[in-house]
């Protein structure tokens, strides 16, 4: 810290003359301009969970000069940190700082993650919680209940669909399973919190919790007599914490056979309902045994998907109840076109389940949803828009069968929409559009012979194993396939000034 007292108000031509100095009060200054003391060394800390990046920000001459270091969070490693700061200092750094004061540094305040940096370096340290400022704007409840009048006055809403009691019981049960679970999650971390903050980082290696090895190592160090153990902060835990660790601990292992508990009771309830179908009922065991015909759906997505869709009577389409479950883009379109698209948020309970089966499925790639689905994602380079796209499969395919009553089949699915592009040689594309050319040999080494092939192979989600096709190359496949009527002009006409030219050279070589 900079004691005030020895601060003192100089002219602007002393600052000029020596920028070191220091000002007491900034309103002094005969052109109102803010001074800023700068430091001759800077150190900035970001901290995650197994390692924290540190950068080094040091004079040299007239230049500032960074260097950048990672390092895993162990002990001694977040001690050899510090020292790898101080040697940096020492011999980079042009005037060398006087390293007798405390080391000065400015960390990041993720979770409590920094507590072991901050007791591994010492020092001086700020700590610093980042925040985000939202945008506001003007809002009262008059001003609320006046819009909302006005949203029913001209019918702009559909009619909110009132579950029933055992619907609502079965809601309770599963939000209160969630609940547990969360709380179990909460004590999990709030251990591994606590155990942070005295220096032990050993949840980097797994959860303290569920891993039977290191839950064992923790219980040990908060126990009336741990031992010393390698690798750990030779700073042993308090008795006061470890009361307070072990109560948590009582916690996590109370809030997850609850869980279990609920978990068995969301069963006995579902299975005991009977759930609507287009025409009629079906009872719960049996609306639960074909919705988990659906790939990678297990009983407790099934019964999550009953308790919230209720019945496939409530939505018009499947489109309708793709968008409840927060699969349905809203699109942005300037002159006609798709500038930009942005995913609604829908129920967050199915969107979850839903997207926990499409990882699933996608992982494995073993059968047609998740084949498309990898194939999407190796073609796109992304993961999150390709998880969307299968679990909005699976949501369309839930809808049907719980409208019908019927296990899923694969049966009227077609992995492959027919496009109506013009068939030519693929090396033909290169007469329209000359960018086509630098990938004609890739895909003819791929069995692409024709635009049909072409075509085929981009709908189907199998280009992604073609090597060498970029982001630029499906903006020209897109583009082709956007206006392949437009191409077929363009190549006939071509064609015809070929064949014309053609018949030329013919008529002048046989005179």
């Amino acid at each position: 810290m900079r004691d005030n007292k020895q601060c003192k108000q100089l002219s602007l031509s002393d600052l000029i003359r020596n920028p070191d100095s220091v000002v007491e009060d900034f309103n002094e200054l005969p052109d109102g301009s803010d001074i800023e003391y700068v430091k001759e060394y800077g150190i900035g800390i970001d901290c995650h969970s197994k390692f924290i990046e540190v950068c080094i920000r040091y004079r040299n001459g007239k230049l500032i000069q960074k260097s950048q270091g990672q390092f895993s969070t162990q002990w001694k490693d977040l001690a050899a940190a510090r020292d790898w700061c101080i040697a940096v200092l020492k011999t980079k750094a042009n005037p060398v700082p006087d390293l007798s004061e405390p080391l000065h540094y400015v960390v990041e305040s993720t979770a409590s993650y920094h507590m072991p940096v901050c007791m591994a370096f010492g020092g001086d340290p700020t700590v610093i919680n980042p925040t985000i400022a939202g945008a506001t704007k003007r809002k009262t409840d008059v001003l609320d209940s006046r819009m909302l009048a006005l949203h029913d006055q001209l019918n702009i809403w559909r009619e909110f669909y009132l579950p029933d009691e055992d619907v609502k019981t079965l809601r309770v049960i599963i939000a209160q399973r969630e609940r547990c679970l969360r709380d179990a999650t909460i004590a999990g971390n709030r251990i591994n919190n606590i155990l942070t903050r005295f220096g032990y980082t050993i949840g980097r290696n797994g959860s303290v919790v569920k891993d039977p090895a290191i839950r064992a190592v923790v219980e040990n160090q908060i126990s009336d007599s741990p031992s010393q153990i390698d690798g750990l902060c030779p700073t042993p835990i308090p008795v006061e914490v470890r009361i307070v660790l072990r109560e948590e601990y009582e916690k996590y292992d109370f809030y997850t056979a609850q869980a279990a508990e609920y978990k068995v009771k969301i069963f006995e309830k579902a299975r005991s309902m009977e759930w609507e179908t287009d025409t009629g009922t079906l009872p719960g065991d049996e609306m639960i045994r074909i919705l988990t015909t659906t790939p990678q759906v297990g009983e407790l997505t099934a019964v999550i998907w009953l308790a919230r869709v209720i019945t496939p009577r409530r939505f018009h389409n499947a489109k309708a109840l793709s968008a409840y479950c927060g699969f349905d883009p809203s699109l942005k379109i300037s002159a006609g076109k798709v500038t930009s698209t942005t995913m609604r948020n829908g129920n967050k309970d199915l969107h979850k389940a839903l997207n926990m089966s499409a990882h699933r499925l996608i992982h494995r790639h073993n059968e047609m949803f998740g084949i498309w689905g990898y194939n999407l994602q190796q073609q796109t380079g992304k993961k999150k828009k390709a998880a969307n796209a299968v679990a909005r499969k699976l949501s369309v395919a839930m809808f049907y069968m719980m409208k019908t009553g019927t296990e899923f089949t694969y049966d009227n699915y077609h992995s492959i929409r027919n496009i109506d592009v013009f068939d030519i040689p693929i090396e033909d594309l290169v007469l329209i559009n000359r960018d086509f050319k630098r990938y004609i040999r890739i895909l003819k080494e791929n069995g692409i012979d024709t635009t049909v092939d072409l075509a085929t192979a981009y709908i189907s989600c199998s280009l992604g194993s073609c090597q060498g096709l970029g982001k630029k190359f499906y903006g020209l496949l897109k583009d082709f396939l956007d206006h392949h009527v437009t191409y077929k002009q363009m190549y006939e006409e071509i064609q015809a000034k070929l064949n014309q030219k053609e018949d030329t050279d013919n008529a002048k070589g046989q005179t």
